[in-house]
């Protein structure tokens, strides 16, 4: 449990304050940006597992592209239009998908 409480903390701050206002703006009109701060989070995420003793290449990449349709979904409105939810239940879906990701990298 200790494990998942560090990578969650990680995953808030990776996701929102490390990313900047730049990216958090960019990423919803551009695949670039959204890449750039898929790999910037899932990067940070596989220094954490490093760090924890639990890293595997598979999860770096599963952390990035995860995170690349993950967020993708969510900034190009797929999630508010197939699944009609507003803005808090995007982001909800958002950090739980994300939620799914850590606890498999625990695996």
């Amino acid at each position: 449990m200790k494990l998942f409480i560090v990578l969650y903390f990680a995953n808030l701050l990776l996701d929102y304050p490390l990313q900047g206002d730049f990216l958090a703006q960019f990423k919803a009109k551009g695949n670039y940006f959204l890449f750039v701060h898929s790999a910037i989070w899932g990067l940070g995420i596989a220094i954490v597992l490093m760090y924890l003793g639990v890293f595997a290449s598979w999860k770096l990449i599963m952390l990035v592209a995860g995170h690349y349709v993950i967020d993708y979904s969510k900034c190009r409105g797929v999630m508010k239009r197939r699944l009609k939810l507003g803005d808090m239940g995007s982001l909800y879906l958002d950090q739980a998908l994300h939620v799914i990701q850590l606890t498999l990298c625990l695996i």
